[in-house]
């Protein structure tokens, strides 16, 4: 190949080569709403690199730990007094429509595998399912142990009375009595029980 050709070429395909590895979203992670999507619903695990879904509402941290390049938990860290009781303004999970929609109606039970974080590790943590206007669960305590942990209650997600779709949270934040506190997550699981009881 004559030299007029090759040197172009060459600098064409290295420019491509750059543009491709340098791209934006090529690595990211398709974080948003959690969806049941490709499943049958009865259960839905956020767990691995879906922790990214994570929303650090509020005045809170999430940091999320990695190992091999993927995500192994969250750590969640709040402040005394920076946080209000609405959900949505807490560190949460945003619940996508199709979940919305199959859990409306039902008793489901919420699962969280977690542990005091690393550093001023809280002694305890909350968790609240919001289903918007429609009401929620309340803020549920439970006490950590040292290391992780199955913590789960139940709750009747109303049914829908407004046309409008709700938005859906799962709020989780530690129990803060002074400075600050973390909390680590290792997952997240929902499990649809039947109709509301």
């Amino acid at each position: 190949m004559k030299d007029y050709l090759f040197f172009p070429l060459a600098l064409v395909l290295a420019l491509a080569i750059v543009a491709a590895a340098a791209l934006p979203g090529r690595d990211r992670l398709s974080c948003g709403s959690v969806s049941g999507a490709g499943t049958n619903y009865q259960t839905v695990t956020v767990s691995g690199d879906d922790l990214c879904r994570m929303e650090a509402a509020g005045q809170a941290d999430i940091d999320l730990q990695r190992s091999n390049g993927s995500i192994q938990s969250t750590i969640i860290t709040v402040g005394a007094g920076l946080l209000g009781d609405r959900p949505e303004r807490n560190p949460h999970f945003r619940l996508a429509a199709d979940l919305e929609n199959v859990y409306a109606g039902s008793r489901i039970r919420v699962t969280v595998e977690a542990r005091p974080g690393p550093e001023s590790g809280a002694t305890a943590f909350e968790v609240n399912y919001s289903a918007g206007q429609e009401g929620n669960s309340g803020w549920r305590a439970f006490d950590l142990q040292p290391d992780y942990q199955a913590y789960s209650f139940t709750w009747n997600v109303p049914e829908r009375l407004i046309a409008d779709q709700a938005v859906d949270y799962l709020a989780i934040r530690p129990v803060v009595p002074e400075k600050s506190r973390t909390v680590e997550i290792r997952s997240v699981k929902f499990d649809r029980l039947g109709a509301s009881q």
